[in-house]
């Protein structure tokens, strides 16, 4: 992988201690970078029809360390699906916290970055991805021990 160029759509596993997972690299932001698709299910071997798990819907997306990600061998290309029928999401979600205390959740508009802040999230906010950029360990550990969106405080 060193030598091709990162392109929309490609497709990596990242192995965990509970299996393969595997990510969908589908936009580029100028300022976050990299973002992906988390795939659902852990799978013990790379599955045969990846068409079909990369067309579900995605567990959650995340901005995405893949560079170094792929330099250091926490994730490795294993093929491509076209990115076009996805997008970025319009807002992502953040938890508000002071000195250790969770206030609340900002709502944050993608494009220009406005943030609104709640205190509880409602049904649609809590299908809302995490705002912010996650390393490849960092992804990994999630996934290691079961981290989505419902179970994010």
């Amino acid at each position: 992988m060193n030598s091709r160029k990162i392109k929309l759509g490609d497709v990596f596993e990242i192995e965990t201690s509970k299996g393969k997972s595997y990510l969908h690299y589908i936009y580029k932001d100028k300022t976050l970078g990299n973002l992906i698709r988390v795939l659902p299910s852990i799978f013990k071997e790379k599955p045969d029809n990846m068409d079909e798990i990369i067309s579900q819907k995605e567990d959650y997306m995340i901005f995405f360390a893949l560079p170094i990600s792929i330099k250091m061998k926490i994730v490795r290309f294993v093929g491509f699906y076209p990115s076009d029928n996805f997008t970025k999401p319009e807002f992502m979600r953040t938890e508000h916290n002071i000195r250790g205390n969770h206030l609340g959740w900002d709502i944050v508009n993608t494009e220009t970055w406005n943030i609104q802040f709640v205190e509880e999230l409602n049904e649609k906010q809590k299908k809302l991805s995490p705002w912010g950029i996650w390393s490849g360990n960092s992804l990994k550990e999630n996934i290691e021990r079961g981290w989505n969106l419902d179970n994010w405080c």
